[in-house]
């Protein structure tokens, strides 16, 4: 079973959202500057529904403050990393582990939204790719029950379940 948003996939999102933390975190990009990026995004194959609400995590998430502080700091809060419980392994590729790590050291989770997917993944079984832990992080980053209801993002149509 897979939901299906109406041209949007929870993966696709996520992974936007970690490039622009990426480039920003490398000073390639400013965050003034990611309304430019759109087109070549929607070149890529984004759709406007993806980039849109990538772009409002990452303002949201960043909000005034400034951006090489914000990730700065996340880098630095981020200096040990968890090791994984044998049966976890099991259940979570080399990947996916590795996509919850930059994830959490640019501040896309926290420690305890790290032990919530983890424990989610460990409840659905594996193995589990990245798409997988994309998907699960996506529901604390963007859907109601993820950072708390005042600061989630509910999809602007109902997901349909695709069989």
């Amino acid at each position: 079973m897979m939901i299906e948003d109406e041209g949007r996939t929870p993966q696709r999102v996520v992974g936007l959202v970690i490039h622009l933390l990426r480039e920003i975190r490398e000073q390639r990009l400013d965050v003034e500057e990611m309304d430019l990026l759109s087109e070549d995004l929607i070149v890529q194959g984004y759709t406007e529904s993806e980039i849109d609400a990538a772009f409002s995590w990452v303002v949201d998430r960043i909000g005034e403050a400034d951006p090489a502080e914000v990730l700065y700091t996340a880098s630095a809060a981020s200096g040990s990393y968890r090791v994984l419980h044998p049966a976890e392994r099991a259940v979570m590729s080399t990947e996916a582990y590795g996509q919850l790590l930059e994830m959490r050291s640019l501040a896309i989770i926290g420690m305890e939204d790290l032990e919530k997917i983890i424990d989610r993944a460990m409840t659905l079984g594996g193995p589990l790719g990245s798409d997988e832990i994309m998907m699960i992080a996506h529901a604390y980053m963007f859907e109601e029950g993820g950072r708390g209801a005042a600061n989630a993002y509910n999809l602007t149509t109902p997901p349909r379940t695709v069989h």
